[in-house]
């Protein structure tokens, strides 16, 4: 991409951050989105395949430290533990939830979208970047390859479950009003982690040692 195409993908993705601030997803139409970058309507699908994809840039690429540190989960297996790891990522991934929430909802809400998002997953195929679902399910399979995560545990499933979680605690209207605060979160972590982590061996008594009564 040429630097004034670049420019004009930079403009795109902060307008769309401009407009949806001001109106939310919902209401938040290509054509408003072009007017406050100053470009044709057509320009868009010059940089994105459709406004799904522009959504998400603008969330993403908002938040590309932390979508970058998530990536490098995978490698950190057998380091500390895996609660401290997953802990970790996930109070990072905990502040992209005000962002994506708002944001998903009102995929699920609109067909239209939802179909050009599942349009784009399906023919980007294995071509499709690693996102924090991909990160944290490659970190799970590494830990479980090392005997600290159940064998018969789906590292997808589990990945699922983490994120869903933190999803899930910031629509509880309590939380939502007090913030998703580091410490809830890694208790939320610990309640997943207990139930994925291998049972630990129970060492038996050696009959031998034990005392003789009377003796």
């Amino acid at each position: 991409m040429t630097q004034r195409g670049e420019a004009t993908r930079a403009r795109l993705v902060e307008a769309t951050r401009s407009v949806v601030r001001e109106v939310g997803y919902a209401h938040a139409s290509t054509r408003a989105i072009a007017q406050a970058a100053g470009v044709a309507e057509g320009t868009i699908y010059r940089h994105f395949p459709d406004k799904a994809a522009l959504f998400f840039a603008a969330v993403l690429e908002s938040n590309a430290p932390i979508v970058a540190w998530v990536t490098t989960l995978p490698a950190r297996a057998g380091e500390g533990t895996v609660e401290e790891n997953l802990t970790d990522a996930a109070v990072r991934l905990a502040s992209l939830r005000d962002q994506i929430l708002p944001l998903e909802l009102a995929i699920a809400a609109d067909p239209e979208l939802a179909a050009q998002r599942r349009q784009a997953m399906a023919a980007a195929g294995s071509s499709l970047p690693p996102g924090p679902p991909e990160a944290v399910a490659a970190y799970l399979a590494a830990e479980q390859r090392l005997g600290r995560v159940r064998a018969d545990v789906d590292p997808r499933d589990a990945a699922a479950v983490l994120l869903g979680m933190l999803f899930a605690l910031g629509t509880m209207p309590a939380i939502a009003d007090e913030g998703l605060s580091p410490d809830r979160v890694a208790s939320a972590v610990r309640l997943l982690v207990r139930g994925i982590q291998p049972a630990r061996t129970r060492v038996r008594p050696d009959p031998s040692r034990q005392p003789v009564e009377g003796g």
